[in-house]
């Protein structure tokens, strides 16, 4: 690549990384906040429910003497003396001392006892971090809490009238969440990884028919310059040939002025064709369709190649099996079957054979040009309707080919959204055909 060409592939690679990269990005924010939000939403649900439990809680019998209220966890057991927590509940008295520790458990409670009444979090759900210690090793421990005032008039005396705080602990949701968030990052790692390859072949996919289009303009501009400065240098030659003989007579130097009219004619028709080329990349030329009589349109061909073979001393055979009207444009269409008959005259030898048939067939119109020249190698075939291509260079600068010939007989072809396809003509010799459809339009009766 070439350095204009690179930083573009550079733009579109960073492109469609930076673009990749974003939706990942935002992808993964939100499964990890939709996952975080539900975790966090299951804990409080779980806080209301106890919150609702407690509230409606009945007395419940004596045990050990003590009118206390046995809270059970829904989740997990009561806590043992290594301080694992899952659900449980202070009672808090008038003093802001907690009244249930024998319920909870020595180790519990010896990681619960520094927990103060805070009656402005009444109602609401708080964070609350907890130390204990096993030994000489401290851990902490995550809880999510709710401040509860239960009425006096509650059928439970050890709740009526007093301070409950529910505590639920968070530690193995925290894991769940940090565990989630390391393999979702893991995951867009690898797919960010992906991305890189994705968008670098994206970015070349998308470079290269940029590169087919530039490739070809420089071709385009280069033959066209070749073919424009070779009859430009013809009439040169002629016109500065005259002026070294100023007093000699038209009549005399007829020769040299034929020259140089015939390569202003040459290179007045390569300017046609190459304005028509750049006009159809623009998507300026549009096809007008009209009904034609097939039978007037064919004979406005043949009235002009039928005298023109025969001062070449070939024949022209022309087989119309089909009239009536049919719907396509006259003049376009005129010139894509006029470039396949020059075409068939400069390459069909003397006393050789060249064939104009048309005729409809399931509503498209079939013109087939058939020549008995030397004909076209197989591998030429592919390429001969790409512009300035020839098959054999030194033969066209003899017919005075100029390679655009067959490639605006294809894109006209194209236009008309039909096909244009080359064959042998056996035992030698070359058939294009041409098939564009037409619509329905008026048939008339065959004339045999």
């Amino acid at each position: 690549m070439q350095d204009t060409t690179k930083k573009q592939w550079l733009k579109f690679f960073i492109n469609e990384l930076v673009s990749f990269t974003a939706l990942f990005a935002i992808l993964g924010g939100i499964i990890y906040l939709s996952f975080r939000e539900s975790i966090y939403k299951n804990i409080n649900t779980g806080l209301y429910g106890q919150r609702t439990e407690i509230l409606r809680s009945q007395k419940r019998a004596k045990v050990g003497g003590d009118n206390i209220h046995q809270y059970q966890s829904r989740s997990t057991p009561p806590p043992t003396n290594n301080a694992t927590f899952r659900t449980n509940a202070l009672v808090f008295n008038s003093h802001g001392q907690i009244e249930n520790s024998g319920m909870i458990g020595q180790g519990a409670f010896a990681a619960f006892q520094g927990i103060k009444l805070v009656k402005r979090n009444l109602n609401q759900v708080k964070g609350l971090e907890i130390t204990t210690s096993i030994g000489s090793r401290e851990s902490n421990h995550y809880f999510m809490t709710l401040l509860i005032k239960v009425p006096k008039t509650s059928a439970n005396p050890s709740y009526a009238g007093k301070y409950v705080l529910i505590l639920q602990n968070i530690d193995a949701d925290l894991l769940a969440v940090q565990s989630f968030k390391k393999s979702l990052a893991t995951t867009l790692l690898i797919f960010w990884a992906l991305a890189i390859a994705i968008a670098y072949m994206l970015s070349r996919m998308s470079m290269r028919p940029i590169l087919v289009s530039w490739r070809k303009q420089k071709e385009f501009s280069a033959n066209a310059a070749h073919e424009l400065r070779t009859p430009i240098t013809v009439i040169q030659n002629q016109m500065e040939y005259l002026l070294t003989k100023p007093k000699r007579q038209i009549m005399d130097e007829a020769v040299s002025i034929s020259t140089a009219l015939d390569e202003v004619n040459h290179m007045q028709t390569l300017i046609k064709r190459l304005l028509m080329l750049s006009r159809g990349d623009a998507n300026i030329v549009q096809i007008q369709p009209k009904n034609v009589d097939l039978k007037s349109w064919t004979h406005k061909i043949t009235n002009i190649y039928q005298p023109l073979a025969e001062s070449r001393h070939k024949h022209l055979e022309i087989d119309t099996l089909d009239t009536g009207t049919a719907s396509f444009d006259p003049d376009l269409m005129y010139q894509a079957v006029v470039i396949l008959l020059d075409n068939a005259l400069k390459y069909t030898p003397e006393d050789g054979l060249i064939k104009l048939a048309t005729k409809r067939a399931y509503n498209k119109l079939i013109v087939s040009v058939s020549d008995s020249g030397p004909g076209i190698p197989d591998a030429d075939k592919k390429q001969i309707f790409e512009r300035f291509y020839r098959v054999d260079q030194s033969r066209n600068a003899k017919t005075g080919g100029n390679g655009l010939g067959l490639a605006i007989a294809k894109f006209i072809v194209q236009q008309h959204h039909g096909k244009i396809d080359v064959r042998d003509n056996l035992p030698h010799g070359t058939t294009f055909v041409i098939s564009v459809p037409i619509g329905q339009g008026r048939r008339a009766a065959t004339k045999k």
